[in-house]
């Protein structure tokens, strides 16, 4: 019976649940910080569960002490052979370095995929729709509608493009096209049939800017996406575009949108991730008039912990009955054939 590395509140919460997938002989080492697991118990663990309480108030590179010490116990456990984490991204330092390693990683694709969703078409509308310029006017106790000329264009008709097909992916663009976007969709593998439904490879991207009012970001950061929305993708958009990135910073040049929307030649943005998180004090985003921030936040819901869990047990009721996991992590961020559509 395998062993697995967890924190104490999930065993609190998920401990019969646990059992019930693993078989009465699963055992478990928690991540205590007034009791830290020793070298022995390391030595017997199998699978380590990654969750958002692990997580906690951690960005990609700044730990929380407790996650510090999580991670320093997967490093610690040579017979590591399964990780499973809460997020749909894995480009963390540590997730790379225990890949690397050998050891399996499945992922939460899909666990908060409405919830950011719902954050990306709430900065779709409050940049469509005067927010920003209402909240500034508020804040100076003005009267200042949007009417005439200044009014906003209608979203319906407008084109879209958003970058990455997994299930946030998917969820926005079906919320988009509610609205009556046209929505052009992309991802890293385009598959038969796929042109037909509007999606299409990475390398369409600035081919298909030239006629997008939108650009939406919701891809993981991979070698495949890094820097893929740059200064000639931000110049082939139509002046006037906005962008929303709910995806990684990495994969937005942050000096190209910087220039682009201190010259008004993108007319706004909704940012929820950066390359450096915490986003420093002294960044130029926090003060540009038309630029929402956000603090990696699109993705919180009360939900999120039980569904990343409970995609964790049904995993584990496969790992012990030898079956193929969901989810399951290539070295090149690709996903098994065993993950839902």
């Amino acid at each position: 019976m395998p062993t697995l590395l967890l924190s104490p509140a999930v065993h609190r919460d998920f401990a019969e649940e646990l059992r019930a997938a693993a078989g009465p002989g699963l055992q478990f080492v928690c991540v205590d910080p007034a009791q830290p697991p020793s070298a022995q118990q390391l030595q017997e663990v199998d699978i380590a569960l990654v969750s958002l309480d692990v997580i906690g108030q951690s960005t990609r590179t700044v730990l929380t002490p407790y996650m510090q010490l999580f991670c320093d116990s997967m490093r610690a456990a040579p017979g590591l052979q399964w990780m499973h984490v809460p997020s749909a991204g894995v480009d963390r330092p540590v997730f790379q370095a225990l890949m690397r390693r050998g050891v399996r990683v499945t992922n939460s694709s899909g666990a908060n995929a409405e919830a950011v969703a719902h954050t990306a078409i709430m900065g779709v509308m409050v940049l469509a729709r005067g927010g920003l310029h209402w909240m500034h006017a508020q804040r100076e106790h003005r009267w200042a509608p949007l009417r005439g000329p200044e009014a906003q264009a209608d979203l319906s008709g407008q084109v879209a493009i958003v970058v990455g097909h997994g299930p946030i992916g998917r969820h926005i663009a079906r919320l988009l096209e509610a609205l009556g976007l046209r929505v052009h969709k992309l991802r890293h593998t385009p598959q038969p049939g796929d042109a037909a439904l509007g999606i299409h490879g990475y390398d369409a991207l600035r081919a298909l800017a030239a006629e997008a009012h939108w650009l939406v970001i919701a891809c993981p950061l991979t070698d495949a996406t890094r820097r893929l929305v740059d200064a000639q993708v931000l110049a082939a958009l139509p002046r006037g575009a906005c962008i929303v990135n709910v995806g990684r910073g990495g994969v937005l040049d942050e000096d190209a949108l910087l220039a682009a929307l201190a010259s008004g030649y993108i007319a706004g943005a909704h940012l929820d991730v950066f390359e450096q998180e915490p986003l420093p004090a002294d960044s130029p985003f926090w003060d540009l008039p038309n630029v929402l921030v956000s603090p990696h936040n699109a993705g919180s819901s009360r939900q999120y912990r039980e569904r990343s869990v409970r995609m964790f047990i049904d995993n584990l009721r496969r790992w012990v009955q030898g079956d193929a996991l969901r989810q399951e992590v290539e070295t090149d961020r690709t996903l098994r054939t065993a993950s839902p559509p």
